[in-house]
């Protein structure tokens, strides 16, 4: 059962899970978090999901806010591991470490989608640790556009590089939402990879011709 639920996961997010209990409980959790929003889902089902009995996920986790806790945590090591070359002029480096940052948006996507606000009203901690990796994602993708910008991969005003940054993270955070509405019925990795290349349609117009080659071969990766 996890295993097919693994399925809705990008292999560099589930590169960072061992079969052991535990982090079978978060891929699980993941992915329903992801679906149906962290409010909708319950221990119950996180437990049915992964194959085991409700006092096994207790005996792992307090309380589903421990299970966010631990998926901050593995998104920030996923996401650092796909930017290891974060300073390289490279077009094809630049664009790989870009696609593999919108995978890795998409699959911890309640965490950058859902608003917590009410309901860890009053806890601080998790709050703080909820809105820290918000505005990392957030300024990370403005310095993507603006190191692209710098290094000739797009030409653009630099006036619109917080505006285009802004859209972009708005498609991964939010296009499973829509799309899932207007598609229903397909392949959850099809609505991912259909979100990278509206985000790509809106590159388009700013990307240094040189580069859409190279573009156009990772597509065929995905």
């Amino acid at each position: 059962m996890v295993q097919a639920v693994s399925l809705q996961l990008t292999e560099k997010s589930l590169g960072f899970f061992s079969n052991k209990t535990k982090d079978r409980i978060l891929i699980s959790s993941l992915v329903l978090f992801n679906e149906d929003g962290f409010n909708n889902v319950t221990t119950a089902s996180i437990a049915k999901q992964t194959g085991i009995l409700e006092g096994s996920l207790w005996y792992h986790f307090n309380s589903k806010k421990d299970i966010v806790s631990m998926h901050i945590k593995v998104l920030e090591k996923v996401f650092l591991s796909a930017n290891k070359q974060i300073k390289s002029k490279d077009f094809e480096t630049i664009i790989n470490e870009f696609f593999q940052s919108y995978n890795i948006i998409w699959d911890f996507r309640y965490i950058l989608r859902d608003n917590f606000l009410k309901t860890f009203e009053g806890d601080e901690s998790i709050l703080k640790s909820i809105t820290e990796i918000n505005n990392y994602l957030d300024k990370w993708a403005e310095n993507r556009i603006l190191h692209s910008f710098e290094n000739g991969l797009i030409e653009i005003n630099s006036k619109e590089i917080e505006n285009l940054s802004e859209i972009i993270l708005v498609i991964g955070r939010y296009w499973l939402d829509f799309s899932m509405k207007k598609y229903p019925g397909v392949n959850i990795n099809s609505l991912r990879i259909k979100g990278l290349k509206h985000i790509i349609t809106i590159l388009n117009p700013y990307i240094n011709p040189t580069g859409i080659p190279i573009i156009k071969n990772m597509l065929k990766q995905y």
